[in-house]
């Protein structure tokens, strides 16, 4: 399993990052975690045909999640994608989901792929899809309304991505975690729906947690000050991403 970070900014952009999205690999098959505003671009950076992209995975419906959805659909049209794609999200946002993709005329294209449109019960954790050793699976997320994060494990190897939340119980509670892709959206202090680095750093057993990659972040924020701040044997687990930055699980 491969995570690459296509953005890392947060809601308020970024003078040289995407609002945050990812791309979770397994095998042959990928799937993206939101889709930021360069989906196209990114994806040829990070060496990704589109037509490798099995299914999107939607945590919530901030702008800054979902406004690259079209020119992603747009681009597979382009290519001539047949197979047919999944976009989940949660069962409270499958109207506007539908809403968007009217507003954008898709079936006026005239695409050439079914958009499979799957949802879940964003209130529990559900599992997404199981393939192979491949399990991915979404829970609640502490932020503004329908969020979820997202689960995925191959083997006894886990990912877990926060997505935009405050500290959250549930991915603290968890016996182990390989690499936690976690928001950061400020440096310092408490933000009522999201986390800033020195509350992460704080709040998880991070003995449980191999590695932990801070994304959502934002512009101009001392990140260095506070891990500079840490000691060492927790500094060493943790790194501010960046765009295009890879990492296996």
């Amino acid at each position: 399993m491969k995570v690459t970070l296509l953005g890392t900014s947060s809601a308020a952009g970024s003078r040289e990052r995407d609002n945050t999205y990812l791309l979770l690999e397994h095998d042959q098959d990928a799937w993206m975690i939101d889709v930021g505003g360069n989906p196209l671009g990114k994806l040829k950076q990070a060496g990704m045909p589109l037509d490798r992209i099995r299914g999107v995975i939607l945590t919530h419906f901030h702008i800054d999640h979902i406004f690259g959805l079209p020119s992603l659909l747009w681009g597979m049209w382009l290519g001539g994608r047949q197979e047919a794609l999944t976009v989940y999200c949660d069962a409270g946002h499958a109207a506007q989901l539908q809403q968007i993709l009217a507003s954008y005329r898709t079936s006026e294209w005239p695409i050439g792929f079914a958009i499979d449109i799957r949802t879940f019960d964003w209130t529990k954790p559900s599992t997404l899809f199981a393939q192979g050793e491949l399990s991915v699976s979404v829970f609640p997320s502490l932020h503004v309304g329908a969020t979820v994060g997202v689960r995925a494990a191959v083997s006894e190897r886990v990912l877990v991505y926060s997505a935009d939340t405050r500290p959250n119980e549930w991915i603290a509670a968890q016996q182990r975690i390989d690499v936690l892709v976690h928001e950061a959206t400020a440096a310092r202090g408490a933000i009522s729906v999201h986390t800033s680095l020195e509350q992460l750093v704080r709040f998880y057993p991070l003995e449980r947690i191999g590695r932990v990659v801070a994304v959502h972040l934002t512009d101009d924020e001392p990140y260095g000050d506070v891990l500079a701040e840490c000691e060492a044997r927790v500094r060493e687990r943790i790194a501010l991403g960046a765009d295009l930055m890879s990492f296996p699980v």
